[in-house]
């Protein structure tokens, strides 16, 4: 391959093919130092013709799959589909920031933002790839356009009236899975794929490996005293069946609890419940209990305590507190003053 060679190598090269016909030396010259020049600038046109979405999608998997080993690249073959209905073939060196822009507009009709911007930044990384890979040059447009601001996060808690009317509604293999979440504050996947093994009843901790991990790092959740007694009832049953912690009815792993959690939010008449605001519901009762914001953070999970600041204490609340307090303070001193000048006046 030509670009295995040295960048001097490279542009001999180009010279000898340029200079083929009959054009003196100084002319040659400079054309080689014109292309030296764009191909910094990165405005020099590779023959890259056919460099597609689709041409590089099974590269692009296999990558995300197999060397980087990401949790989500099943996701990633959504996304990308959904970037080929888009786009329709549309080679690499022909994409605008336009296009981009247009992408987000079709996009928006239909979709919330961070779910667009999900899309755009496999596609970005996709085009950084290519251009790693020598099948793409010059600047990114998904980094030119720029990703959609993301004011989304959902704030819904679950109450303790329809946490009951939850569980009674739920199928019997699912009331573990949501008391589990409920207990831990566990995302979906680290509890559909918890082991027996990661069950440590000697110290009363769960296990959730870095490899399932979103933020890839080990951690550990304490376990309360209601759901070890939960899980040991649990491993009687299963643990000579499987080594995963949550069986279905047929005693396999299970995958997916997306039919079983709609149909029992549908029963017990629960509106706008997602699984992972069951995750929310437990920073919120934390914090509401007086749990201290570190522990919170720690035990969710997060990467940084900021994200913890960000998601469960709420500024508005903070600043009309703030305003009380200053409030109270004005009062007690008035009322001091108040005091003193009474007692000047009986002197």
């Amino acid at each position: 391959m030509i670009f295995k060679m040295d960048e001097e190598a490279y542009f001999r090269s180009m010279a000898k093919s340029i200079t083929a016909g009959a054009i003196t030396k100084t002319v040659a010259q400079k054309m080689l130092e014109d292309i030296k020049r764009n191909i910094r600038m990165g405005t020099y046109q590779y023959d890259l013709v056919n460099v597609t979405l689709e041409s590089l999608e099974k590269d692009y998997i296999n990558y995300v799959r197999n060397l980087k080993q990401l949790r989500t690249w099943k996701k990633r073959v959504e996304q990308i589909n959904t970037l080929k209905q888009f786009f329709d073939n549309k080679e690499l060196i022909n994409y605008t920031s336009k296009d981009i822009d247009d992408y987000k507009s079709f996009r928006m009709q239909t979709v919330k933002p961070a779910t667009v911007n999900r899309e755009l930044s496999t596609l970005r990384h996709l085009f950084n790839l290519a251009k790693r890979w020598k099948k793409f040059f010059g600047d990114n447009p998904v980094s030119v356009s720029g990703l959609l601001r993301e004011d989304n996060l959902r704030k819904r808690v679950l109450s303790l009236n329809e946490e009951a009317r939850l569980l009674e509604c739920s199928a019997q293999h699912l009331k573990p899975i949501i008391m589990t979440a409920l207990y831990t504050g566990l995302r979906k996947s680290e509890i559909l794929s918890l082991v027996w093994e990661n069950v440590d009843f000697n110290n009363n901790i769960i296990i959730i490996p870095s490899f399932n991990n979103k933020s890839k790092k080990e951690k550990t959740v304490p376990l309360s005293s209601i759901l070890r007694k939960l899980l040991l009832e649990l491993k009687l049953k299963n643990s000579s069946v499987s080594e995963y912690v949550f069986l279905d009815d047929k005693g396999n792993n299970i995958k997916s609890i997306k039919t079983a959690f709609g149909n029992a939010c549908r029963r017990a008449d629960i509106k706008e419940l997602v699984f992972h605001d069951l995750r929310h519901t437990v920073g919120t009762r934390m914090l509401e209990s007086g749990v201290g914001i570190v522990e919170i953070s720690e035990i969710l999970g997060h990467s940084s305590i900021e994200l913890t600041r960000k998601r469960y204490l709420h500024p508005n609340q903070s600043l009309r507190d703030a305003v009380e307090k200053l409030a109270n303070f004005n009062k007690d001193r008035s009322q001091n003053r108040s005091h003193e000048i009474n007692e000047g006046l009986k002197n």
